[in-house]
């Protein structure tokens, strides 16, 4: 017998008690510093913005152009690209809306692969006279009749206390898909819808590009051209091109009758 042994045995396992707490005890402290003196996590100062889903192009070359002289107000051209489908404005406005006795916009619309239909006239017109501040619904009216053919419209009040009245008006072509849209508001008095239609009567086609499908539908339309104005001095007048005798000079006769 080794009296030893047991005493050995007995030392061994004490060792190896003291080494566990050991490594126990710096693991302990490994965690409790790894707590401590942790980084705080990264938070963004600023979010990243959504991008807009129409995007507006600088110094754009116009498309459209409406001439309208009774307005004061010099017009102001816009074209904005849908980001992903692709279609496009093309919007011409007179004025300030909420600011400008007058105020005039009209959008040329070719949808894209981001619009499969049209809405209904009064929802087409509801989404674009939030700026005007309507007073009230939007109400659908009767139609009038325009070089591009029967236009849907509505009216509307706009403006502090409803004391504005705004016609908007709509029309809808499938081939191309073409959308005509407008709103004429007058913040003193009841819009003239007859100065609508003279106003429809001039908007017209600068550039089709490489669509030639809408250079038709601008060229039928000025088949049907009505050039108001001409006949009723009332109305605000197309401009009239002279034509050759208008600028002919006057011819004085020479002499007089000879009495009898």
């Amino acid at each position: 017998m080794h009296p030893s042994a047991p005493t050995l045995t007995g030392e061994i396992r004490a060792i190896f008690v003291r080494l566990f707490a050991y490594i126990s005890g710096i693991a302990g402290l490994a965690v409790l510093a790894a707590e401590v003196f942790q980084s705080a996590p990264v938070i963004a100062a600023i979010e990243p913005a959504a991008r807009p889903d129409w995007l507006t192009i600088e110094r754009p070359a116009p498309a459209f152009e409406a001439n309208l002289p009774e307005l004061s107000e010099e017009a102001h051209y816009v074209i904005q690209r849908h980001a992903r489908g692709g279609g496009r404005k093309d919007i011409i406005s007179f004025g300030e809306p909420g600011r400008s006795v007058r105020y005039v916009m009209l959008e040329i619309y070719r949808p894209g692969a981001e619009l499969s239909d049209f809405a209904d006239f009064a929802s087409e017109i509801a989404s674009r006279a939030g700026v005007l501040r309507p007073a009230g619904a939007v109400r659908v009216s009767l139609p009038i009749e325009t070089k591009f053919g029967k236009m849907a419209t509505v009216d509307f009040a706009a403006g502090r206390f409803g004391g504005g009245h705004c016609v908007g008006f709509v029309r809808h072509f499938n081939m191309p898909r073409l959308q005509i849209t407008g709103i004429s508001c007058n913040m003193d008095t009841i819009v003239d819808r007859a100065a609508v239609t003279c106003m429809l009567d001039r908007l017209t086609l600068l550039s089709s590009g490489s669509d030639q499908k809408v250079a038709e539908i601008f060229a039928r339309a000025e088949v049907n051209r009505k050039f108001c104005g001409q006949r009723d001095p009332l109305m605000y007048a197309t401009p009239k091109r002279p034509m050759p005798g208008d600028q002919a000079p006057s011819v004085k006769l020479r002499g007089t009758l000879a009495s009898r």
